[in-house]
């Protein structure tokens, strides 16, 4: 991959992963071509939300990938619409992920779920 593409994928998203988020992903044994899939979807209810879940995935066509840490994101283009350019993956134990931008919190209690049964 050229200096430009990485260039490009760093311009449309910047995940920072947290320590303890970080620690926490070390733990998951990836697949050669598999990541976290971040899907985000904007949900018009009578507050404004965007709901989020993490999955391990291998990438989708429509994907960009974002390696961060040595960890392949896999973010659908429909869902970089429902998402900042820079977001914190934070992780608790006994409460899961967190994630959040500069200006919101997204939500507590992400759950890692497992790779899909082929």
């Amino acid at each position: 991959m050229g200096i430009f593409n990485l260039e490009r994928m760093r311009s449309i998203m910047n995940i920072e992963i947290r320590d303890a988020a970080l620690e926490e992903l070390n733990k998951v044994q990836f697949g050669d071509r598999e990541g976290i899939r971040i899907l985000a979807e904007f949900v018009g209810t009578c507050s404004i939300a965007t709901d989020i879940q993490l999955q391990i995935e291998e990438k989708q066509a429509d994907d960009e990938m974002i390696t961060e840490s040595g960890i392949n994101f896999f973010v659908p283009k429909k869902s970089l619409e429902s998402l900042p350019s820079q977001i914190f993956l934070d992780f608790k134990s006994g409460f899961g992920y967190k994630i959040s931008s500069a200006e919101e919190t997204f939500g507590y209690n992400f759950k890692l779920k497992p790779r899909k049964a082929k």
